[in-house]
């Protein structure tokens, strides 16, 4: 007996913890920037408290692909998570993309007040997708910037312009408008820039300047097109591996870090935005009825999506009451 129990002993000691995992989550994040000190911070923490038993692995910079190739990864169990653009999840989820339609908001306080009501939403359907959403970003307002100054619509249809490849909001907003956009993958963008296949993108200003392609555009539309967001997610299967225990602190830590890189992302793009000026990029003013027209095109560009599933209708209109009813407000 006592043979027997020295054995049982000794195996638990020599058994692997239980519910140990490792998460390799992919993003398009360059290594070195803001958001991938915070969220390699976030994963030492994570190791930490939860003594090993949960490790994130990054693959930064694109090294697994598109945010498409990750989704696909994430599918065959190569990759369990990616931190992806909100509008690559498009065909997983339409309520991943309530933030993404054209002139939604005014202004960032809209953004951060709609979030608090919406934000467990978009958690919840993804869930029943089997996603485990880890965080919500900001990645702030996306802006037109090209080589030629663009006010109207008209000024459109004589670039360029290119669209993430797979946004099919992007794609109606500029086909409504009269333009062609040019569909190619993130990776492919500096390089049609400099050979003029595109010469007008549609970017946050930190990204435009992280990836260089401030250096092939003269002038940004100073009136934002589109708020971007992003999202970590990750395989509900293989997070549920992880003990309940554990689950709690991966989702608390990452709260926390996805709260702290919103505030730094904040400050990035004011950053960002004084760097384009400084390094010679024209803001260009719109008119009041030149930005009434671009609203305009929006209209009919959400009614074409609504048409087509893109969105939950319904929750998109409640989330546009609520912008009104805060305007509104004194």
């Amino acid at each position: 007996m006592r043979i027997f129990a020295f054995l049982l002993l000794l195996g638990s000691l020599l058994a692997p913890a239980a519910h140990a995992a490792t998460l390799k989550i992919a993003t398009l994040a360059p290594d070195g920037t803001s958001w991938m000190k915070v969220m390699r911070q976030a994963a030492a923490d994570i190791k930490t408290e939860t003594e090993g038993r949960v490790k994130i692995k990054y693959f930064p910079g694109g090294v697994q692909g598109s945010d498409k190739s990750v989704l696909r990864k994430m599918r065959i169990g190569q990759l369990q998570g990616g931190a992806v653009a909100t509008g690559s999840l498009i065909n997983i989820s339409p309520a991943s993309q309530i933030y993404n339609l054209p002139f939604t908001f005014r202004t960032l306080e809209e953004v951060r007040a709609i979030r608090e009501e919406f934000d467990p939403y978009i958690v919840s359907e993804l869930a029943k997708k089997g996603y485990v959403v880890l965080g919500i970003s900001e990645a702030g307002f996306a802006y037109m910037m090209s080589d030629e100054p663009i006010r109207t619509s008209d000024d459109a249809r004589k670039q360029k312009v290119w669209v993430p490849e797979g946004d099919l909001i992007g794609e109606t907003t500029f086909e409504n408008g009269g333009v062609e956009p040019i569909s190619l993958p993130l990776s492919d963008v500096y390089t049609s820039l400099q050979t003029g296949l595109i010469d007008t993108i549609v970017v946050n200003a930190s990204s435009a300047i992280a990836l260089q392609w401030h250096t092939k555009v003269n002038y940004v539309t100073d009136f934002p097109l589109l708020f971007l967001t992003g999202a970590i997610i990750v395989d509900q299967k293989a997070f549920r591996k992880i003990s309940t225990e554990d689950q709690a602190v991966v989702k608390r830590i990452m709260a926390e870090a996805f709260a702290s890189m919103d505030a730094q992302n904040e400050k990035d793009e004011a950053g960002a935005r004084d760097a384009l000026a400084q390094n010679g990029i024209e803001f260009v003013e719109l008119s009041e009825e030149d930005k009434q027209a671009w609203e305009e095109l929006a209209t009919g560009v959400v009614d074409e999506l609504a048409s087509k599933e893109i969105y939950p209708v319904e929750v998109f209109k409640r989330l546009q009451q609520r912008l009104e009813e805060m305007r509104q407000e004194p």
